[in-house]
């Protein structure tokens, strides 16, 4: 017979029992902390407010920190889980340490509304980090450094103070560390670079970029890249004195940019870039200088460059479309060795200082392939192939060419079809130093030159078919061969 349990302990284990079958309390939700400097000091609720940003850094687990207006002296590091809100840009966060970083951030963190001042760095990270309308100024070696995982800044703005003159200086530095972690990535839209930083973003050691909506106003160069992949869409670059977007290694893909001054707009080595629209306005020296390059660029436009072309093409394989170029000094376009194709360009007033050169198209030691081009106001040669080129030109349109409309020199060939030579005060056809130049359908009913001038010498060779000009000057020389054949239907 089972034992009888006394009547008096019959409520407490009921009571027991009862307790013993609730459901255990959710764990408790992120902590949410508020932080005044002005506080007397409190324990961290918005009411009492705790003085200190460092003791709220301190207390354990995941949490939101709310800043409230005023200084806050650094530097800090932010445990793994910390989102860190100031109450705008009055929220101030500095370390006078040079030597030191601002803000530290290992592991998964956030910042926002806030500004980050003095300090080497203004921000170390290992994403994922998020980071949203704070300010970075007067950092001595850069505003971010971003050694692993990913990076996603918006509405970020970075300024370069007093101590940011040194060349060494850097907006935002992506670069993969060699303590292991996944390969840094940088995500940054609508935001803005002003003041003399000598590089506004770097990206080194097979890093990743993407930029959207990002203004450039002082840096000495915008973009530097060594490497990785680079994105840049719908950015302005202007105040700079060296390359505004440079590539060395990488992958270069620009979409909506536009330029203002720069030595160059754009320069690529051993690199792949891809174009779609863009503009580069008063280079200095180009609008794009491309080695060992591939890729293809759409829809671009440069405007009063400097001496070393508008579009200079070294060593590349190259296709360019639609482009237009005005007001170049020297040249329209030089291709030096490698492969180009052009298609659907307009090149216009190409003149050195002195008024007395300046070539369309300058093509030299390049496979070329032209297709629908118009040059006006060439002071040299409209269309130029020297030094052993080999080059193709279908449906040109050329006017106001000052020494010649097409040209061959040095070995070089010329193969052209279906042009169209107006206003041209020099020879419209010109071939010398064993050049050979093979017209096909040419139109120049207005010559005022000669119609073709050659010297003659070695293998130079003028072989024209259905030509219609305004003089035959020259088409007896004996190095010019003219098929009278009417045309095929």
């Amino acid at each position: 017979m089972p034992a009888r349990v006394p009547a008096r302990l019959l409520p407490w284990i009921l009571v027991l029992l009862c307790t013993c079958s609730r459901p255990s309390p959710r764990p408790q939700a992120t902590g949410e902390l508020w932080v005044d400097a002005r506080a007397s000091g409190g324990d961290g609720t918005r009411e009492r407010p705790l003085r200190s940003l460092a003791d709220a850094l301190a207390r354990p687990g995941p949490k939101r920190v709310r800043l409230a207006s005023g200084r806050y002296e650094g530097p800090f590091r932010l445990p793994e889980g910390t989102q860190l809100v100031g109450s705008g840009s009055s929220t101030i966060l500095i370390a006078a340490d040079l030597d030191t970083s601002v803000v530290e951030a290992p592991g998964d963190t956030a910042l926002e509304s806030l500004t980050v001042e003095g300090g080497g760095w203004g921000l170390e990270a290992r994403g994922p980090v998020r980071v949203q309308t704070v300010t970075f100024r007067n950092q001595a070696r850069g505003a971010i450094r971003l050694g692993a995982g990913p990076l996603e800044g918006r509405g970020l703005r970075f300024e370069a103070g007093a101590v940011s003159q040194a060349p060494v200086a850097v907006g935002v530095l992506v670069e993969a560390g060699t303590a292991g972690g996944s390969a840094p990535s940088l995500i940054l839209r609508d935001s803005a670079f002003t003041g003399a930083y000598d590089r506004a973003v770097r990206v080194r050691g097979g890093a990743s970029v993407r930029l959207e909506g990002v203004d450039f106003q002082g840096p000495r160069m915008a973009l530097s890249q060594d490497g990785g992949v680079a994105e840049v869409e719908r950015a302005r670059a202007s105040g700079g004195s060296g390359t505004a977007f440079s590539t060395v290694g990488g992958a270069l893909t620009l979409v909506d940019v536009r330029v203002q001054g720069h030595e160059y707009a754009v320069t690529a080595n051993q690199a792949r870039l891809s174009v779609r629209g863009f503009s580069s306005e008063h280079a200095t020296r180009a609008g794009m200088g491309l080695t060992a390059t591939t890729g293809l660029l759409e829809d671009v436009a440069v405007k009063d460059a400097g001496s070393y072309g508008a579009l200079q093409l070294t060593a590349s394989d190259l296709e360019v479309r639609r482009f237009r170029l005005e007001g170049s000094r020297e040249y329209g376009v030089v291709a030096l060795q490698g492969r180009v194709r052009l298609r659907d360009g307009i090149i216009k007033g190409v003149s050195t200082a002195d008024g007395l050169a300046g070539d369309g198209l300058h093509l030299r030691r390049v496979e070329a392939d032209v297709d629908t081009v118009t040059v006006e106001g060439a002071k040299g040669t409209c269309v130029l192939a020297t030094q052993r080129a080999r080059a193709t030109l279908r449906n040109a349109r050329l006017s106001g060419c000052g020494l010649a409309a097409l040209a061959v020199d040095s070995k070089a060939t010329l193969e052209s079809r279906n042009v169209d030579v107006r206003d041209t005060p020099g020879s419209i056809l010109l071939a010398i130093e064993d050049g050979q130049l093979q017209v096909e359908d040419l139109t120049a009913k207005d010559a005022r030159g000669e119609l073709v001038s050659t010297d003659c010498q070695g293998q130079t060779r003028v072989r024209l078919r259905h030509v219609e000009a305004g003089t035959r000057r020259g088409l007896d020389s004996p190095c010019v061969q003219l098929d009278a054949r009417p045309p095929q239907p």
